[in-house]
């Protein structure tokens, strides 16, 4: 760890920034000394996790509650409650009659609770239980363009539950069952009730951030014209959209939204340069993405509205360029590196992802949090690029450069319209390709570092409010050894603690 984290005290650093003796001095030199505290909260522990100190270990094989072990015997699970015998679930405890009634009691429950709106079984209540199903991944591909029908009587004989109670099925584990499965209508509430209703409904799903944008006649160039598979992407006069294998793919031209998801990756994985540790945070975002869509394209069916989302043929492209409505929705600023944005909340170290939607939402706005100016003096990650595509550039142009692979080719890659830093793609993706994946620049950026210290607060402040000392900032966090992990330690990687998918949770959380 670089010398600089245990020499420079907190009031020097505020001294640099102009800001000792401004109401901040004194928090900053209650603790004399700038100490590291994520390694000091990362220190390995052998062989497990940490425990409060009056959590004390015992014997192995000899917890609290006695056991005999000359008693125990192995089991048949089939016997117990949720076992299926003679196709019933829970048979032998509730045969006959009885079983079926308890069955029809619950089923009553539910349909009832959702004609009369009844809180806590209200038809957004019904479908978010829908949309959380685990038979959502056991029924369905991975990830859909729309969401397929689904057959009720398949997903409640995966529980047991019998046909002869059909329609008085129980509702509980039912997958993606429409408003009229309930016998009401879909779901009516305003563009700012139904966005603070879809964001509580993704969160919980499993998306880091929701944000939301209309997709109206300027928006609409930023749909693709095919597919990454050059499938055409067309807009038709129909009302719900559809795929045609291999031809088209088909959106209702009708008010349509954008659904803006971010899930976080690990900034410290991140770190790693080129390892296998740092293409794992990258490939993990994409398996929780699948299940976040699945599972809000179930929510918004179960209310009456439909999902376009990722189409099957491929887990890694959508509809349009991800990052464009990350920018437009305000989750993030550009970068200098224009393949990618960098968030207030997450930095640079997070995926974006698009799903449409025909559920009327309240539009985000735009933000400045002087992200992008700062990127006009900081050339850290064009340092990084081992490829040299990020451009050195002190100002951002309208004008896209040839690229340095091949310079005769035109520049499809990036469209018109965007006064940005060029990134040289093909030079980029180059070393993609060479280097088992690069993604130094993120790793290396600015703005890659964790949220808790309270000096990063001060430094975000700073650059929201003034580009007077972007460049000191730049040249601080080189001093204090931010950016990429040296490849001898990569590998300590495993004997520390991180947050569970590396994420930090409790952003936006209120407490």
């Amino acid at each position: 760890m670089n010398k600089f984290h245990s020499i420079v005290s907190r009031r020097d650093f505020m001294k640099g920034l102009g800001l000792a003796g401004a109401g901040l001095g004194a928090a900053a030199a209650a603790a004399p000394v700038f100490h590291d505290l994520d390694e000091a909260a990362s220190a390995p522990v052998a062989g497990g996790f940490r425990r409060p100190w009056w959590v004390k270990e015992r014997e192995y094989e000899d917890p609290t509650c006695e056991v005999d072990w000359n008693q125990i015997e192995r089991s048949d699970n089939s016997w117990t409650m949720h076992g299926v015998r003679n196709g019933v679930k829970g048979g032998y405890l509730f045969a006959g009659q009885k079983y079926l009634d308890w069955q029809k009691e619950g089923s009553d429950l539910a349909f009832n609770g959702v004609k009369n709106n009844e809180p806590g079984l209200t038809l957004r209540d019904m479908a978010l239980e829908g949309g959380a199903s685990p038979l959502l991944m056991g029924l369905n591909k991975v990830v859909n363009f729309v969401l397929p029908e689904i057959d009720q009587n398949e997903v409640l004989a995966q529980f047991g539950f019998t046909a002869a109670a059909w329609p008085n099925a129980s509702s509980f584990w039912v997958a993606s069952a429409p408003p009229d499965f309930w016998g009401v209508s879909k779901w009516q509430g305003t563009p700012e009730e139904n966005s603070r209703m879809l964001r509580s409904a993704m969160r919980f799903f499993g998306a880091s951030e929701v944000r939301f944008a209309e997709l109206n006649e300027k928006t609409k160039k930023l749909i693709f014209t095919h597919h990454v598979h050059n499938t055409p992407i067309v807009f038709e006069d129909v009302d719900r959209a559809y795929e045609v294998a291999g031809q088209k793919f088909v959106l209702p031209d009708k008010p349509l939204y954008i659904i803006s998801v971010a899930i976080q990756m690990s900034k410290e994985m991140y770190r790693q340069g080129n390892a296998g540790i740092r293409f794992a945070a990258n490939n993990m975002r994409y398996r929780l993405n699948n299940v976040v869509q699945v599972a809000t394209q179930s929510f918004l069916k179960g209310i009456g509205y439909q999902g376009i989302g990722y189409p099957s043929e491929s887990l890694f492209h959508g509809m349009m360029p991800s990052q464009a409505d990350a920018i437009l929705t305000g989750f993030a600023e550009m970068a200098r590196n224009n393949n990618y944005c960098i968030s207030p909340e997450f930095g640079t170290v997070v995926g974006y992802y698009s799903i449409l939607t025909d559920l009327p939402l309240a539009p985000d706005k735009p933000i400045d949090a002087g992200y992008f100016r700062f990127c006009h003096t900081c050339r850290k990650c064009a340092e990084a690029c081992p490829s040299q595509a990020i451009s050195f550039d002190s100002e951002p142009s309208w004008e896209i450069p040839p690229s340095s692979v091949d310079p005769a080719k035109e520049t499809k890659y990036s469209t018109p319209g965007k006064k940005v830093f060029h990134t040289d793609s093909p030079a980029c993706y180059s070393r993609w390709i060479g280097l088992h994946g690069c993604a130094r620049c993120m790793g290396t950026c600015v703005f890659n570092t964790n949220m808790k210290a309270m000096v990063h607060d001060v430094v975000r402040a700073t650059v929201g409010t003034t580009g007077l000392f972007n460049g000191f900032l730049w040249n601080a966090d080189k001093a204090f050894g931010y950016g990429l992990v040296p490849p001898e330690k990569w590998e300590e990687w495993w004997d520390k603690d991180y947050p569970v998918l590396g994420q930090d949770s409790t952003i936006y959380f209120n407490f």
